[in-house]
Formats: C-alpha cells, structure tokens, sequence
C-alpha cells in the first residue's frame, strides 16, 4: 500500500511540473498578445481611428519590402515577419501596396477602432509584390504577437 501511494505521489509531482513548464513556455506568447492589443488600441484611441498592417515571415519573397500606401500616399515599407500601425480619421481608407495590377483593398474604420491588414507576398516574372487582406482582430492578434514591430529606423 505504502508502495502504490509512494508511485501516486511522484506521479502527481510529476504532471505538476510538466504542466508548470507548459505553462511557462506559453506565457511570452501571452505577454506579445497582450502588448500587440494594446499597442492597437492605443492607435485608435481620441476618437481617432488605426490600421495594423503585419506580415508573417516567410522564405519566398523575404527580402522585399513593399510599400503600403494609405489613400495614395506612402505610409511605410513591410519587411518580412513585422508589423506597424497607422493612426487615421475615422471612414473609409483605400489601401494598396507596390504590387502591379492588385485591386485596392478598402477598410471602413469605425472610431476608436483598428483595422487589421495582412500582406502577403505574390510573385511575378521579374519582381513581387504584396497583396492587401483584411483580416479578423482575434486572428490577426495572434499571428502578429509572433511577429516583431517595426522599427522607425527600419523605414528608408
């Protein structure tokens, strides 16, 4: 009897720590999530309005950056695996990247809203270019808590 309570115990010890690391392993994961929602919410805070633009990494097509352009006028340039936010007026935005012959891709940004917009990487004969998606708020939050912010000194 002391034999069998002894093996239940280590095993209750056992699965606590497998659990205690499990849960370990996926707090940064949380913490991006949370930083990533609240960098959002703060760019559409004051009535104003916010468009996050990511783009997860990917080997095809890494090393361009293609440019977004917010109601015709440059923004920034995505490099692979980041993302950025753009602080707008409230109604509809006509957004559109560097790729030839891709449709705008239109958001309407209620106030104190954020948009969110995925590029994602086409090829072509003799350069790509990034398509414009738009792209629901819980799974764009967890796909850019992966990715990282882009940097100020990043956009040339």
């Amino acid at each position: 009897m002391k034999k069998l309570l002894g093996v239940g115990a280590l095993l209750c010890v056992g699965f606590s720590i497998v659990f205690c690391i499990g849960a370990l392993a996926f707090a940064p994961f949380g913490r991006a999530q949370a930083q990533v929602a609240k960098t959002a919410e703060e760019g559409g805070k004051d009535k104003g309005a916010a468009i996050l633009f990511f783009r997860e990494h990917h080997f095809a097509g890494s090393a361009l950056k293609p440019s977004i352009y917010v109601d015709e006028k440059e923004v920034n340039r995505l490099a692979n695996g980041r993302w950025f936010v753009v602080k707008v007026e409230p109604g509809k935005h006509k957004l559109q990247s560097s790729a030839k012959n891709e449709p705008a891709t239109v958001v309407d940004v209620a106030p104190g809203e954020t948009a969110y917009v995925q590029m994602v990487i086409t090829t072509g004969n003799w350069r790509g270019g990034g398509r414009l998606l738009t792209v629901d708020s819980k799974e764009a939050q967890e796909k850019v808590a992966k990715l990282k912010q882009l940097d100020e000194k990043e956009h040339e």
